[in-house]
């Protein structure tokens, strides 16, 4: 196994999913956002997870990952979020991914390409309700386009979405403008005889703080892996990033450390080697400012972040030996670094921080605390 690792805690996944169900109707749908490689913690093994736990369906960033998904044998309904362009549509009818539509220009494409290939291409259209990003904007001809797309004789319009802008506390009052605008124009299409099967806009906070807003489906991604919501939100932390002690060396005052020479040992020191870099995930803003566990000691990073290793100050760490294991995020002998911390350092959000995490770092299951499943660079 490399010598940096990341792991995955089956357990905490299952835990949150079931958590957010806890917050939602019996009759509503999931679809659990997977892009990104499920924000780094593997994609396809979290995918199965989620087919295996009754999760509706999945949705991802761009046509790849669908294919991804499909060539290993997932069968959820997979509806790619970002725009897909034309030289990525016969993968929409080779691998039975659901694009999101939203202008008459691609409606047509796909309409014209289904008929030529006697097939029926199954879509989402989505509204620009105030994110200022994709889907139909929202104006005096939003219904009249969407009616235009749902009588399309290839296309079948199972689902209508939009996006919130700040569903996490920062501006309710747009949130809510947002959903209202969304609703109305649900509420038109169905009243001028389109029936849209499902209606979807709630991200994780909006999931948890607005019930109301839930209709047909939900859309969890960061809640779901563990992320930072709210306080009294209970989601657990999925990921643990890992490492091992690869060399150990005292010097003395005075002595410069790493690239540039930002680090000079102000006494005596005991300097660990730990072979995981930036371009592992670990940022080089956290330099002579971020910490990882040795030992459950909070050990300093000192000099800077290199590409594929860092040095640590583990002089208060009782008999380290080679070998030893690193926490970079994650918790050891009681003391945690949360990925809140770890982000923080690097001034970013968990979220970022775990979603850099390289495929170059092997993914190791976990389940009751023993691995159940292991995938490495070489398996990708």
């Amino acid at each position: 196994m490399r010598s940096s690792w990341l792991e995955i805690d089956l357990d905490a996944l299952r835990f949150n999913v079931e958590y957010i169900r806890s917050f939602m109707k019996p009759e509503t749908k999931m679809l659990i956002a997977v892009k990104g490689n499920a924000y780094g913690h593997g994609a396809v093994r979290c995918s199965k997870l989620f087919e295996e736990m009754g999760v509706e369906y999945l949705g991802v960033a761009i046509p790849e990952e669908g294919v991804e998904l499909r060539r290993a044998g997932i069968k959820l309904p997979i509806l790619i979020f970002g725009y897909t362009f034309d030289d990525s549509y016969d993968l929409l009818f080779d691998y039975d991914l659901v694009p999101n539509v939203f202008t008459m220009e691609q409606a047509a494409q796909l309409n014209a390409l289904a008929a030529e290939k006697g097939k029926k291409l199954t879509i989402h259209v989505s509204v620009d309700t105030g994110l200022s990003r994709l889907g139909f904007s929202y104006n005096d001809m939003t219904v009249e386009n969407i009616l235009a797309v749902t009588k399309m004789e290839n296309l079948h319009v199972e689902g209508i979405f939009s996006m919130f802008a700040a569903a996490y506390g920062e501006d309710d009052a747009y949130a809510k403008l947002q959903f209202s605008r969304f609703k109305a124009v649900c509420d038109e299409l169905k009243e001028k005889g389109a029936d849209i099967k499902i209606r979807h806009m709630c991200d994780s906070g909006a999931t948890y703080r607005f019930p109301e807003m839930h209709l047909d489906m939900v859309r969890p991604g960061t809640s779901v892996f563990g992320q930072y919501c709210f306080d009294w939100s209970k989601e657990k932390p999925v990921m643990s990033v890992k490492s091992r002690l690869a060399s150990i060396r005292t010097i003395e005052e005075g002595t410069k450390v790493g690239y540039g020479c930002t680090y000079t040992a102000a006494k005596t020191t005991v300097v660990g080697v730990v072979p995981c870099g930036f371009v592992d995930g670990t940022s080089r803003l956290a330099s002579n400012k971020g910490h990882v566990l040795l030992h459950g000691v909070r050990c300093p990073i000192i000099g800077r972040v290199c590409m594929d290793q860092m040095m640590i100050d583990i002089t208060e760490v009782d008999a380290p030996k080679i070998g030893d294991e690193i926490v970079l995020c994650g918790t050891q002998n009681g003391v945690t670094i949360s990925q809140e911390d770890a982000g923080n350092i690097s001034g970013t959000s968990d979220t970022e921080y775990v979603c850099r995490q390289s495929r170059r770092m092997p993914l190791v299951y976990l389940e009751g605390g023993k691995v159940v499943d292991y995938v490495s660079y070489l398996d990708y």
